[in-house]
């Protein structure tokens, strides 16, 4: 079957909640589209994204907990609002519809943080004694991100820019986002992201995350992307990547902790031809 040319356009559409409605619409007639049903929709879209089906998941359930419970926010289509954040705000209904009516609005005008909705989630789930199901990918990815965060706080000349420098969160204000900000003498000198664990991590995966780190170096810091060493063999693949297409500002780090062993930093490749300025 030939692709659909609307199905394609939908599929590269890179604003989540714009893409998560038109997902939606389209699972709701999946006929139109050649399609006997919304499985078989979804797998092909999923094939047109290069990511693997269950990922369609979450911008679903995040776009549908929008139209009950933020209309508003949902008609605005802002891709700066983090889908993790929707997410944690959908858990934090099946524990208390009453504190996420109270935080949602705060949320979505920027007062607060995922990483906050996510205390509050699980300060919520110990008060009510209940427990919800939560989203593996994204607690996984929190997680990695703190354990990294924690590290470099500690040891922040693992990151070879000296020990003159100070690791901080940045600011969701960003207009290219990254997890922390590598600051020397209060001027920022790099951006790092943390990619967690993934089951999948198709081509076009590494292209689009190398893509985001190219644009963080765009003013001329280093972009470090920081992966845990469950990557495998991706690991290699998308420093070759990088060095192939010249991204000689976006370097490629391996974390690894393991229990009872001292956690460790690597760079891939030679970053010594690249010292930072």
């Amino acid at each position: 079957m030939a692709p659909n040319p609307s199905l394609r356009e939908l599929a590269d559409n890179r604003n989540w909640i714009a893409f998560g409605q038109a997902l939606s619409t389209a699972c709701d007639d999946p006929a139109q589209y050649g399609f006997q049903d919304a499985s078989q929709l979804l797998a092909h879209v999923a094939q047109l994204r290069g990511v693997e089906p269950a990922s369609l998941r979450n911008p679903l359930a995040a776009v549908n907990w929008m139209k009950e419970n933020a209309p508003k926010a949902l008609e605005e289509e802002n891709a700066k609002i983090p889908m993790t954040g929707v997410l944690t705000l959908s858990q934090i209904s099946i524990v208390s519809k009453k504190l996420a009516d109270e935080l949602a609005p705060r949320f979505f005008c920027g007062q607060i943080s995922r990483r906050q909705l996510d205390i509050a989630l699980r300060r919520a789930e110990r008060e009510h004694g209940r427990r919800v199901a939560g989203h593996v990918r994204m607690k996984r990815a929190m997680a990695f991100e703190e354990e990294v965060f924690t590290f470099l706080k500690k040891h922040p000349s693992k990151l070879e820019f000296g020990h003159d420098v100070e690791i901080v969160r940045t600011s969701k204000d960003n207009l290219v986002p990254s997890d922390f900000t590598v600051l020397r003498d209060g001027r920022p000198v790099a951006a790092v992201e943390c990619k967690a664990h993934r089951g999948t991590r198709h081509r076009r995966y590494l292209m689009e995350t190398l893509a985001m780190a190219a644009l963080r170096a765009a003013d001329g810091r280093k972009s470090i992307l920081v992966v845990p060493e469950s990557w495998g063999p991706s690991t290699a693949e998308i420093s070759r990547l990088a060095d192939e297409l010249s991204l000689s500002n976006v370097w490629v780090a391996v974390f690894e902790k393991h229990e009872g062993q001292i956690a460790r930093l690597t760079y891939l490749g030679n970053t010594s031809s690249k010292e930072p300025s």
